[in-house]
């Protein structure tokens, strides 16, 4: 039985991968100056496997070949081991790779001599360029069987996104600890004048980033905060409310698995909570409190940062606005409040 379930995992993954000759468009995503290695933005989910060999071909013509050295469900690393126009290969252009067999190693050094492209343009627009194809644009053969591979190339490039680590916790933090005093000819006091809002929450990412959903992401937190004030006669105020939060976010620019960048999002969330109001005169020993329940919307927008690691930081600007509804109070009234306003919450968070 184990046996059977081995054969079958394997025929699987062989009816996945790309055959001989078979074509897959790419785009270059990054490249090192030399542009021995590339990522493309395509990976196992397209068929690709490690070892994989392939020419790259534009309109004019085959400008590389290369060997496949990682690969992760969207992404590839390839090792070029033969250039034969460099200045094709830039950052977000677009091309089509086929499969090929692997190259015959040759024991006749004389035919290991290969004259190499060399790139002259760090970047450009490749369907700009207008170079003509170097000669031997034809496909090679066993003599370009000099398959170098630059780990420190390879380690340049890898890890630049984190898509595999679609779960993400994060904190959001917005924290003012003053105090107040208040002293007149008949009475002094002391109080808080504080406000903080902590939240705690996770985010929810695709991991197929070409899927038309891979721009959204789900997201819940639990917010706490606090807002305290003292009046210039001493009486107090203290406002506490709890509240969940449920939402989506929109990424319309740069990817969420992006690492080492600024990722803008729009942010928009619904809330449901409780709230708890204590009013207090230290003067006339009078204190009354009420609680009630909350329900909100946030609409905003910010942005995100992630290290290759997973851990990164988050700002997010909204508007807020929550309304308030309050059972009677002490003295047998009811109330309703609405609050509202521009926000600027900022906090950490990791993904994995």
């Amino acid at each position: 039985m184990k046996y059977f379930l081995l054969l079958f995992l394997f025929s699987s993954v062989s009816l996945h991968a790309l055959e001989i000759d078979e074509k897959l468009t790419v785009r270059v995503l990054k490249s090192t100056d030399t542009r021995k290695t590339l990522m493309l933005n395509r990976g196992s989910e397209d068929g690709l496997v490690e070892g994989d060999h392939a020419r790259f071909v534009v309109t004019a013509g085959v400008i590389a070949r290369g060997v496949l050295v990682k690969v992760s469900p969207t992404r590839s690393i390839w090792s070029i081991y033969r250039l034969v126009n460099a200045d094709f290969i830039v950052n977000d252009a677009v091309m089509t790779i086929k499969i090929t067999p692997p190259v015959k190693i040759t024991k006749d050094e004389s035919q290991t001599i290969v004259a190499e492209d060399t790139p002259t343009r760090p970047v450009g627009d490749p369907n700009q360029l207008g170079i003509p194809l170097a000669d031997g644009a034809q496909d090679v053969g066993a003599a370009d069987a000099n398959m170098t591979i630059d780990e420190s190339e390879v380690m340049a490039l890898e890890d630049v996104t984190i898509v595999e680590k679609n779960v993400e916790v994060f904190t959001l933090l917005n924290i003012s600890g003053l105090a107040a005093s208040t002293k007149s000819d008949v009475s002094e006091g002391k109080g808080s004048y504080a406000s903080h809002h902590i939240g705690i929450g996770a985010e929810l990412y695709s991991q197929k980033e070409r899927a038309w959903y891979s721009r959204f992401s789900l997201t819940g937190a639990f917010n706490v905060m606090r807002l305290n004030s003292q009046s210039y006669n001493g009486v107090s105020a203290n406002n506490d409310t709890s509240e969940f939060e449920f939402g989506v976010n929109w990424h319309p620019g740069t990817m969420p698995s992006q690492t080492n960048r600024f990722i803008p999002y729009v942010h928009l969330a619904g809330m449901i909570g409780s709230t708890k109001s204590l009013y207090r005169d230290d003067v006339t020993d009078m204190e009354r409190e009420a609680s009630g329940a909350t329900n909100g919307f946030s609409v905003g927008f910010g942005f995100k940062y992630y290290a290759r690691s997973g851990f990164g930081g988050r700002m997010l600007f909204d508007y807020y606005q929550r309304a308030e509804k309050f059972k009677e109070d002490d003295a047998g009234q009811s109330f309703n409040r609405t609050v509202g306003g521009p926000r600027l919450l900022l906090g950490f968070s990791y993904r994995f």
